[in-house]
């Protein structure tokens, strides 16, 4: 199999990434869809020349940028093959190691499986003529594929298919799952015809056998052990620190986000106590609770804290507000960072450790093994619910999503209902916050450390009974044995769950947002981004159109409804 390397080396050669795209094919028909790879390397074209690497073979292309956020290499180039990932699986501190070892595995399934990063790889064995795409054991950086007539398209960033000659048909199943939970179940993406890679998936695609794919990780087996409570808070002590320390690396000064809560916290924290110095930001309203409970524990720690003050705590991620404040606007101290492209975030702490979205009526449910009882539970909690007065096909597309969270549940099925729903919030809610940032990825050029997503440390708390874990039971006993300091300042507790013992006289968060009406441009540009959408029919514009003027003469509070319109629009 003849094929032709941009930079053929009889050697290995390595060089950065960030975001990987391809096309392949694997028969004689022709190269009638060859396109494809041009149009892709248009879109790689509008990078800095000096970040992108092509790869070209007669069975197509795959193309990378990185823009060395990590500052370890990342593609692997010989012979016969090249590997190259997005992300940093963390077997060590050096993802350049981490790819050589996945690259030569005579196991890769082995090897993937001691991955506890957050990462994409890919494969191409010119050799053995096979392609090979994986993502890590939660799927937080997934690939996204496309079956054609003659080959496989596939990305790590879901928008290159919109820049593509290709007819995307928008799937009214995904788009309902991403208005009403804010993450797309089993598959989904918003096109039909895109897939999306599920959680510790690997893809297989040659000649002989097409495109295979396998769960490498086995998520069940993990939620079968059990584990005395003592027991799990050690283990998950040393988890969390041993991943904190591979991410870390050499690193003497890093950047991180402190927030009201826990989770930031407690990264802070491990921080500080392996010695690295810290540049930290926190996103908040004034007056509110998450800015005075970030600074009473910057206060305590001598940490120094930088406060950007926001109107809406919801409108844009942490990640996507540290990579306007701090990387764009040329930061005064964004020389001073170890890796000034890395931040680390407490993203997943709540959902893994605290279980946050499981609420009492989902507890009672899980008890009673009545899944439908549940289903519904857990669609009240969220409000998940579509409204008819805004959406075409309201109830049908509410009963298909019904029926799909069915489907999520039965590879749980060998699980007591009350571990099968905790493992569904893993390997489903925890996308919840990195959809969208991982697609402007390229955007604002910043990557993001999440020792909380690593398999290591959420083993514990799926080890021990679920009634411990709710509503931050195991997470504060966790805190109080191997981090008291946390502690000592007060924090933002989620309503419902474990108070924090201080009291504070500052508003949260939740309610701060409950009284947060859009504003007149903000609702304006919306209407006209609504009007003009022509990629499905999915909104009733008239109505919808009625519920904004509503809105604007503060004769209704039709923010919730508008925001799912949003939603439908925003793919």
């Amino acid at each position: 199999m003849a094929c032709n390397f941009t930079c053929k080396l009889a050697n290995e050669k390595v060089v950065n990434m960030a975001v990987i795209a391809g096309y392949i094919q694997f028969n004689e028909l022709g190269k009638t869809e060859f396109h494809y790879i041009n149009q892709i390397a248009d879109v790689f074209n509008r990078y800095k020349k000096a970040d992108v690497q092509r790869f070209d073979c007669d069975n197509g292309a795959i193309f990378h940028y990185d823009f060395d956020a990590y500052q370890q290499a990342s593609w692997l180039q010989t012979e016969s093959q090249i590997a190259t990932l997005i992300g940093h699986p963390l077997l060590s501190s050096s993802r350049s190691d981490d790819l050589k070892a996945m690259a030569n595995t005579a196991s890769l399934n082995t090897c993937l499986q001691q991955c506890e990063g957050v990462f994409s790889f890919c494969q191409f064995n010119s050799q053995l003529g096979s392609l090979v795409l994986a993502t890590d054991p939660l799927g937080l950086k997934p690939f996204y594929t496309l079956k054609t007539a003659q080959g496989l398209l596939f990305s790590t960033n879901l928008g290159i298919f919109k820049q593509l000659s290709i007819e995307l048909e928008s799937d009214a199943e995904a788009l309902t799952e991403l208005a009403v939970l804010g993450y797309p179940l089993l598959d989904h993406t918003p096109y039909k015809n895109i897939k999306c890679s599920y959680p510790g998936e690997i893809l297989r695609f040659d000649a002989s056998h097409g495109v295979v794919k396998q769960r490498y990780f086995d998520w069940v087996a993990l939620a079968k052990q059990n584990r005395e409570v003592t027991d799990a808070i050690e283990g998950v002590t040393q988890a969390f620190r041993s991943v904190v320390t591979k991410a870390m690396h050499t690193d003497k000064k890093v950047l991180s986000t402190l927030s009201g809560g826990l989770d930031s916290r407690l990264i802070n924290c491990e921080l500080l106590r392996q010695g690295v110095e810290l540049k930290s930001f926190n996103f908040s309203q004034s007056d509110s609770q998450d800015l005075y409970c970030a600074k009473q524990y910057a206060s305590q720690n001598a940490l120094k804290l930088e406060v950007v003050q926001v109107r809406d705590t919801q409108k844009l991620s942490v990640e996507q507000r540290l990579g306007k404040y701090w990387r764009k606007a040329h930061h005064n101290e964004y020389k001073t960072v170890s890796r000034p492209q890395i931040s680390w975030s407490g993203n997943g702490g709540s959902v893994g450790l605290g279980a946050v979205f499981y609420g009492d009526a989902i507890y009672e449910a899980a008890k009673e093994n009545n899944l439908d009882k549940l289903i519904q539970a857990y669609l009240d909690q969220q409000y998940a619910y579509l409204p008819k007065s805004v959406v075409h096909n309201a109830s049908m597309l509410q009963q298909k999503l019904i029926d799909n969270l069915k489907l999520s549940f039965k590879p749980l099925a060998e699980l007591p209902l009350e571990k099968a729903f905790q493992l569904f919030l893993l390997l489903n809610d925890q996308h919840h916050h990195l959809s969208i940032p991982n697609e402007q990825v390229c955007e604002f050029k910043m990557e993001f450390f999440h020792p909380f997503y690593s398999w290591k440390v959420l083993q514990y708390p799926l080890a021990v009974p679920v009634e411990y874990v709710r509503k931050h039971r195991f997470y504060q006993r966790w805190l109080k044995t191997s981090y008291p300091r946390a502690m000592l300042a007060p924090w933002q507790a989620y309503p419902g769950h474990m108070p924090c013992p201080i009291k504070v006289n500052y508003q949260s968060q939740w309610q701060f947002n409950n009284n947060n009406l859009m504003r007149f441009g903000e609702l304006f540009k919306l209407w006209y981004e609504i009007m003009r959408f022509d990629r499905h029919q999915l909104i009733k514009r008239s109505h919808f159109t009625a519920l904004c003027l509503l809105q604007l003469a503060h004769l209704k509070n039709a923010q919730p409804n508008i925001r799912i319109a949003q939603r439908f629009c925003q793919w």
